[in-house]
């Protein structure tokens, strides 16, 4: 996930590495689509017109439409799953085209832990990881989250200025 700050806001998105994985598993299948391809047509005429007309030139279709559904899906769901951290809350956002009301608010106040994890020699290289934010009733995963500590800090301390203004407004003991 990626972040932008402004105005008080942090809004954070997947890292690249996602989408880039997404890619690879569209050249991956078109590859595999071309492989068909070239199998079906240099060998013809020892697997037989029927086998390649009926079977090999459907799967290649399907392959190929897959792949592009695949990573259309993919894409989607990249942009659209957001992470909104505002004064207040931490507003989860998952929305595909299926699911198009699936947002989740989660009250600074409710937060009770905040868990932050960059395994291996590969999450620390291309800096991304997960984090994990505990409440009393549940707990909330997100995966490749980008500069992960950053993010917990940034939670932490808009936790610390939403229990000041709460102190200030007498809502809240200090």
């Amino acid at each position: 996930m990626r972040y932008y700050e402004k105005d008080g806001y942090m809004l954070i998105r997947r890292h690249w590495i996602v989408m880039l994985l997404n890619y690879l598993k569209f050249i991956f299948l078109m590859s595999l689509a071309g492989l068909l391809f070239y199998i079906a047509i240099a060998f013809q005429g020892v697997l037989g017109r029927v086998l390649v007309v009926y079977v090999m030139f459907p799967a290649i279709f399907l392959t190929i439409n897959f792949a592009f559904l695949k990573l259309i899906f993919d894409m989607i769901k990249y942009f659209n799953r957001l992470i909104v951290i505002d004064n207040h809350s931490v507003i989860v956002i998952k929305t595909s085209l299926i699911e198009t009301d699936n947002i989740e608010l989660i009250g600074l106040g409710k937060i009770i832990k905040i868990d932050t994890a960059m395994r291996g020699i590969f999450q620390n290289l291309f800096v991304f990881g997960d984090m994990i934010i505990e409440q009393a009733d549940t707990t909330r995963f997100f995966d490749s989250v980008y500069r992960p500590y950053q993010v917990a800090n940034y939670i932490k301390e808009a936790q610390i200025r939403y229990e000041k203004e709460l102190a200030k407004s007498g809502k809240f003991p200090q």
